[in-house]
């Protein structure tokens, strides 16, 4: 008896051995799963504050709604441009950020958003120390009305100089005249604004200035048409850009010698060495920011970010989207938006603005008329009533009998745009940007008679 007892004991002891055995395994497991869990969040808060990223009440905050799409601003809530200075229009009439903005605004609402409201929002980053939006400036922007609008200040995470540069430096760096606060805009937009969108969720984003303005109904969702018709980048304006500061040629260069397998074929190098400048004006743009988070791309934007060419040469964001697209998208990635009528013009605001440019004249951009937006009568009118205001100050002109004000000799007027010349430079058969141009063109745009490319 005793001897059975003492096996079923064994039997017994054996058994919660084993079951400790399980526990025991089953508890290490818990907790390495644990570890390895805070190990990836560790890695995650060290990525996510090294990386450009949003306050992580902006991150709580979206992932609520979780939109993909967005549309964002950079706004001035001043008076004075911290480049430009004291800015006018066309008319002459004095301009404030909120008023660009506002007008920028009802614009895009009424040509856009209003048909289009859903899983969109409408991003208006600024900078605090250069102005804050105030209780009279909600109003303006109809913001009760206007769901989609959400403000984000940019601290000095996102508005500051690198480690490695002082301000007192700046009077040396290529063309002074263009402010520290210009240059960090140029970087944002070029470099920092990628990861901080991705962090909230974001897949896709649109740019405008507070002065870019949608003048013609937009009758499909943009960022719809770039899913699903697999485009990576769009741009609405093309441009000659040569003011790309010393180093950069050099700097591209370095960086295809150094990736080899980053362009997608020898081919694009070639396209692109024939003429580096051709670019793509991006007051507007519609990316997929994924590109722009993950190699090729985030490699070369790194090695452009460490150079501090944006700060000491005043390499803009332009160049930078431009370089990278051409180089590493193949063409059928991208896209040029012809079906809307489009302003974004800058007026010269000191005496001269370089050769045949003077005070109140277009010095950048322009308005592209769109295909199927005006009738040729409408958009006749349009332009001779914007040329006259550029070349008079007074509200009220016969221009039989006044003399202009001044003389706007760059200000191109033609069949699909008016404005300054870097725009217009790209919009000719015989122009430098048509070859490269043409191949985003259908066949009916791009043949010989056809007015949309005029030569």
């Amino acid at each position: 008896m005793l001897s059975a007892m003492t096996a079923e004991q064994q039997r017994q002891g054996s058994q919660r051995s084993k079951c400790q055995h399980k526990l025991i395994g089953l508890l290490s497991i818990l907790i390495l799963s644990i570890g390895i869990s805070q190990i990836i969040l560790a890695e995650r808060a060290i990525s996510f504050s090294s990386s450009n990223s949003p306050p992580d009440h902006q991150v709580l905050e979206q992932t609520k709604t979780q939109p993909t799409d967005a549309i964002v601003y950079l706004a001035q809530f001043s008076h004075l441009h911290s480049t430009y200075g004291a800015q006018r229009d066309i008319e002459n009439n004095t301009l404030s950020g909120n008023s660009k903005l506002s007008k920028s605004l009802d614009l895009l609402y009424s040509n856009y958003i209003n048909h289009f409201p859903n899983n969109v929002h409408v991003i208006i980053f600024y900078v605090p120390d250069e102005g804050t939006p105030t209780n009279k400036t909600m109003e303006e922007l109809q913001l009760a009305h206007r769901p989609q609008i959400k403000f984000h200040p940019l601290n000095s995470t996102y508005w500051s100089l690198p480690y490695n540069l002082h301000e007192r430096d700046s009077i040396h760096w290529n063309r002074p005249m263009y402010s520290i606060g210009y240059r960090h805009m140029m970087r944002w937009f070029a470099i920092r604004i990628w990861p901080y969108l991705s962090q909230l969720g974001y897949t896709h984003v649109m740019r405008l200035d507070d002065d870019s303005y949608i003048h013609s109904r937009i009758k499909y969702n943009l960022f719809d048409y770039m899913r699903e018709n697999d485009k990576v980048y769009a741009f609405r304006q093309p441009v000659i850009e040569d003011a790309v500061g010393v180093g950069w040629d050099r700097l591209v260069d370095s960086f295809l010698e150094k990736n080899k397998d980053a362009t997608i074929t020898q081919e694009q190098i070639d396209e692109f060495q024939k003429d580096r400048r051709i670019s793509f004006y991006n007051n507007f743009f519609i990316a997929d920011i994924s590109f722009f988070t993950m190699p090729p791309a985030s490699t070369f934007l790194d090695v452009i970010d460490q150079s501090n060419l944006i700060y000491t040469q005043r390499t803009g964001d332009l160049v930078i989207h431009s370089t990278v697209v051409r180089l590493l998208l193949p063409p059928n990635k991208i896209h040029w938006f012809r079906d809307f009528a489009y302003e974004h013009m800058t007026l010269c605001t000191k005496p001269q603005c370089g050769f045949g440019v003077v005070k109140g004249c277009p010095q950048n951009g322009g308005f592209s008329r769109g295909v199927g937006t005006y009738t040729d009568d409408e958009w006749s009118a349009i332009t001779l009533d914007m040329k006259q205001k550029a070349q008079y100050d007074k509200k009220v002109v016969d221009v039989r009998v006044d003399k202009p004000d001044r003389l706007c000799e760059l200000m191109i007027r033609g069949n699909t745009y008016i404005g300054a010349k870097d725009v217009r430079m790209c919009l000719k058969r015989k122009e430098r940007c048509y070859p490269y141009l043409k191949q985003f063109l259908d066949e009916n745009e791009a043949a010989e008679t056809s007015p949309l490319i005029p030569s």
